[in-house]
């Protein structure tokens, strides 16, 4: 029987707002089997973002997420702690084929021109643009996750157009991603013209 879902990998489209954080390691979800956080001046990085995922990409979808830098050996990558979206499609798929956490949720969503995102009971964020430049990025890496007693590798290779801006982020204190508050923002980006490549060719 067929899968209901694409196979890998998944080409999608889009732009997304994000923010880099550091935390305390002991506020961090664990990371899988033989993988550790990356740290900066002892503290664990952590990157959150709101994500629009829009046509011509594979799916279409909202996505929220909180994800640590981590490395296995020396290799640098990413571990998935929380993510969220609205599409029962992106969250069988992305469970059955890289082991990521996603769980089903219902968003408030308007970037027209800025960001004002939500999902009640888990966090919130809205954006105060700053005149800045942009850049081309490109970012080849890992994405690690608990399959098991073990690490499960996915490939991810992006491109897009980044740019810095302002977010101010707002966590329920008991919901799932409370950790938040105890982490300090770093940096704020807005990403346009997102190419994501997720998953092996």
């Amino acid at each position: 029987m067929p899968a209901d879902f694409p196979p890998e990998p998944w080409d999608l489209r889009g732009r997304g707002w994000l923010t880099v954080w550091t935390a305390p390691r002991s506020a961090v979800p664990p990371p899988p089997p033989g993988v550790t956080p990356l740290t900066l001046f002892g503290k664990v990085v952590v990157v959150s973002a709101f994500v629009d995922y829009t046509p011509p990409g594979l799916l279409s979808y909202h996505e929220l997420m909180t994800a640590v830098l981590v490395r296995r050996g020396l290799r640098p990558g990413l571990t998935i702690t929380d993510i969220w979206v609205d599409d029962e499609t992106s969250k069988r798929g992305a469970r059955a084929m890289w082991g990521i956490p996603k769980e089903m949720a219902d968003f408030t969503f308007t970037a027209n021109p800025n960001l004002s995102a939500a999902i009640n009971g888990i966090a919130g964020a809205d954006e105060n643009p700053r005149k800045a430049p942009g850049l081309p990025a490109l970012l080849t890496t890992s994405v690690w996750q608990s399959s098991g007693d073990k690490a499960h590798r996915t490939k991810l290779r992006t491109s897009a157009h980044v740019r810095p801006t302002r977010l101010r982020w707002r966590t329920t204190p008991d919901g799932p991603l409370g950790w938040l508050t105890k982490a300090r923002p770093r940096l704020h980006l807005a990403v346009t013209n997102l190419r994501m490549r997720f998953g092996s060719s």
